[in-house]
């Protein structure tokens, strides 16, 4: 079995550490390495040599290689980065592949003055030689390695922190100020199904990107289903939660339909009644404006209806009163005006708005414990939620009937010339409640490391830093109020002119107009959705049988998510834990 560090003696000198804080800084991280003398230059027994770890600047133009002292044949990586076999390496170069992000080639064959471009590259020919094979070390050159996700699936020493040295053609370690930085995707690193030996991950850096617009989860570090998995020196920082989306704006409420306008009356024939406009809201049911009032040959008009609903509708308005002859002096004209009818009364506006949704739920969410995958329930009501529908205006009341003149009033004028009266015009329907604004969605979760049926040791002042947790989306406004419909103009009252008897006196009848139909009520604006609560901040997330040893280490939080913002009810901010189901274990527990 290869040598994966001495955890159990560096247990014995440092403690564990578990915060809530800020992200952590590669560039602090490497210095506060150097203030431990983690990250050389080291004396050492050689007499001030360190087998060539200490030479050169890291460059092309590197300083000559200082003269190496054999001390070991075997060589393992070590924190001080010392070349005990004086092979040109810290750590034993025909037991691994070389990788240089800047001047490697995957078409080569890793060793150590040809490295592969890849740590993809690199696992893939580890994967391939199989379980005999005695090349299982990965040395890894500084600088940045873009891929979006790494999977490791077969035991393997993953170092970092070498640097090529061009004139020399040798490889010095922790001589650079900048880090083996893998810079993953939204799932940076896996380790999976591992049952033997174990990984170890040796002074690496490694982020996962930010998630999308999704909702979606960012983590850096994934072990399922393997034994042993051992950070030393190694930084995981992951990515910030994904925004939840925001919710659909409401739409307008459906507008009342127009009244009717009266029908004019003519000679001998009144207008006849019209119906109100229309309009059947889905919370409220009819908004129907008044249907008007006949008008009449003889008599007072007949009234107009009073809008729906009852509560809500307008008043009725009254039909115009008949008129009688009048005849100035003998032999001059007469004449009969009847009243107009009077103007239904206007549907009463919504009272208020819909009550806006309730605000997404600060909650962890979900990690499926076979894949590791963490989300919001399906269909969750953990997110923001839609307001409800606004209210709906009363519909207006019609108008009256225009009164008509009483030709029996005067026992000279016949029955039969008289003049008829217009109908009123009918209210206008009430306008629908606006529809309700959507709520936001929650934020994603920003995770450091996921351990499903695994082990994982924390050594070497390994740090373990999640970010923060994605943003709520925002709870719409709703829709506005529908508009209610106009009402019906009243129309006009006939006149007739006639002459009775021998003496040739001229009647005029004036017919009364009805009155006009009043408008709909205004309907009221649904309600805001509710904002999406923030993202999750965790840790460490675990399922199954799980446990995490912190020899010398540390697991951080960053903040929860800030919540969606609303008129109504904002979502609030997200939830921030160290640990969710993880056992941490003493450095003897097995």
């Amino acid at each position: 079995m290869r040598n994966l560090w001495k955890v159990g003696a560096l247990g014995a000198v440092f403690g564990a550490v578990l915060s809530a804080g800020g992200c952590s800084n590669f560039d602090a991280a490497f210095e506060n390495c150097e203030q431990q003398g983690r990250c050389g230059p080291q004396a050492t027994e050689d007499a001030g040599t360190d087998g060539g770890a200490d030479a050169g600047d890291g460059g092309d133009g590197g300083e000559v290689e200082p003269t190496c002292i054999i001390v070991s044949n075997e060589d393992e990586p070590d924190p001080e980065g010392r070349d005990l076999n004086c092979d040109g390496v810290d750590g034993m170069a025909e037991a691994g592949y070389f990788v240089d992000p800047v001047r490697g080639n995957d078409s080569q064959d890793g060793s150590n003055k040809s490295p592969l471009q890849t740590l993809r590259k690199a696992l893939e020919l580890i994967k391939a030689a199989g379980p005999g094979s005695t090349r299982t070390h990965v040395y890894l050159g500084v600088g940045t390695y873009n891929e979006s996700e790494t999977v490791v699936t077969t035991p393997v020493s993953l170092h970092g922190g070498y640097q090529w040295n061009g004139v020399d053609r040798y490889w010095s370690r922790f001589k650079s100020t900048t880090p083996t930085f893998v810079d993953g995707g939204t799932l940076a690193f896996t380790v999976r199904d591992v049952a033997e030996a174990g990984v170890l991950l040796d002074s690496l850096n490694i982020a996962s990107a930010n998630a999308g617009d999704d909702g979606g989860a960012s983590v850096v570090l994934k072990v399922q289903h393997s034994a042993n998995t051992t950070l030393y020196a190694t930084h995981l920082q992951s990515g910030l939660g994904g925004p939840g989306a925001a919710g659909s704006p409401g739409s307008q409420g459906a507008e009342g339909r127009s009244g009717s306008p009266g029908q004019a009356g003519q000679p001998m024939m009144a207008g006849n009644s019209r119906s109100g406009g229309t309009n059947t809201c889905a919370i409220g049911g009819a908004r129907t404006g008044g249907a008007s009032g006949s008008g009449l040959v003889r008599g007072t008009g007949q009234p107009g209806l009073k809008g729906a609903p009852s509560d809500r509708g307008g008043g009725a308005g009254a039909g115009g009163e008949q008129g009688t002859f009048s005849c100035p002096a003998p032999g001059q004209p007469c004449y009969c005006s009847a009243s107009n009818g009077h103007d239904g009364g206007p549907g009463l506006d919504a009272p208020d708005s819909g009550a806006p949704g309730r605000s997404g739920l600060a909650a962890l969410g979900q990690l499926d414990g076979l894949t590791g995958v963490w989300a919001w329930a399906t269909g969750s009501t953990e997110h923001g939620q839609a307001g409800e529908t606004g209210p709906a205006g009363g519909g207006g009341g019609g108008g009256g009937g225009g009164g008509a003149c009483a030709a029996d009033s005067d026992p000279i004028v016949p029955d039969s010339d008289t003049a008829g009266a217009g109908s009123g015009g009918s209210g206008g329907a009430g306008g629908c409640g606006g529809l309700p604004g959507g709520g936001g969605t929650n934020g994603g979760a920003s995770i450091a490391l996921v351990v499903i049926d695994s082990r994982v040791t924390l050594s070497g002042m390994s740090q373990v830093q999640a970010g923060q947790g994605g943003i709520g989306g925002e709870g719409m406004a709703g829709g506005a109020g529908g508009a209610g419909g106009p009402g019906g103009d009243g129309a006009q009252g006939a006149t007739t002119n006639f002459r009775v008897n021998d003496a040739g006196i001229v009647y005029t009848v004036y017919g009364g107009t009805g009155g006009n139909g009043a408008k709909g009520g205004e309907g009221g604006r649904g309600g805001p959705g509710g904002g999406g609560a923030g993202g999750p901040s965790v840790g460490a997330w675990c399922a199954g049988d799980a446990g995490i040893t912190i020899v010398n280490g540390q697991i951080l939080v960053g903040a929860g998510g800030q919540g969606g913002a609303s008129t109504g009810n904002p979502g609030p901010t997200g939830l921030a834990q160290i640990l969710v189901d993880c056992s941490v274990l003493d450095a003897g527990t097995p």
